[in-house]
C-alpha cells in the first residue's frame, strides 16, 4: 500500500480529530470569554460587575456601601448612577456627565426583563435588565461635548417605545 493510499485510508478520522480539537477550542475561549466577563454581561453564579474594571469594581461597592439614598456620584473621577427601569421608564432619566469620563450605571428592573441601548460614535452599549438582578453598564463617554439618548430595547410593555433618558457630556 502506497504513502497516498494510506493518507485517503486514514483522511475521514484525521479531519474528525482536527475538527474535535477545533471544537475544544472554541468551546474553551467561550468559558474563558464569560468567566472573566469580556464576553457577556448576564452569567449564573458569577457576580455581574465582575466583567468591569478593577477600579469601576471599587467605586460600585464604595458607592454601594455609603451612598445611601443617592442616585448618582462621583467616586475617584468615575461616575456611579443607580438607576431603575419599570413601567414609567427609568429613573433618573438625565444624566450629565463630563468628556471622556468613565461611568457605572447600576441599572434594576423591578417588573420585566428590560434592557439599556446607547449608540456612541465609536460605538454601542446594550445590556440587559432581569428582574431580581443588578445589571451594570459600563462605558467611557466620547471626548466631544454632546446629547446621547438612551432607551429600552426589549419589548417590556405599554409604551417601552417611548422610555428614553438623555446622558448630557459636557
Amino acid at each position: 500500500m502506497s504513502f497516498s493510499e494510506k493518507i485517503k485510508e486514514h483522511a475521514e478520522v484525521a479531519w474528525f480529530v482536527v475538527m474535535l480539537i477545533l471544537v475544544g477550542v472554541f468551546v474553551a475561549w467561550n468559558i474563558v470569554g464569560v468567566t472573566n466577563g469580556s464576553s457577556t454581561s448576564y452569567r449564573y453564579g458569577l457576580p455581574l460587575k465582575s466583567g468591569m474594571p478593577a477600579d469601576a469594581q471599587n467605586a460600585v461597592s464604595y458607592f454601594q456601601a455609603h451612598a445611601k439614598g443617592k442616585q448618582e456620584e462621583v467616586i475617584n473621577g468615575m461616575l456611579v448612577v443607580n438607576m431603575s427601569v419599570g413601567f414609567n421608564g427609568f429613573n433618573p432619566d438625565l444624566v450629565v456627565a463630563n468628556t471622556s469620563e468613565p461611568v457605572v450605571i447600576i441599572l434594576h428592573s423591578q417588573q420585566v426583563i428590560t434592557g439599556f441601548f446607547m449608540r456612541f460614535p465609536d460605538g454601542v452599549v446594550n445590556v440587559n435588565a432581569v428582574p431580581g438582578y443588578i445589571s451594570y453598564i459600563y462605558f467611557v463617554t466620547p471626548s466631544s461635548p454632546g446629547n446621547f439618548t438612551w432607551r429600552d430595547p426589549e419589548y417590556a410593555g405599554y409604551n417601552f417605545s417611548y422610555w428614553t433618558g438623555t446622558l448630557e457630556v459636557k
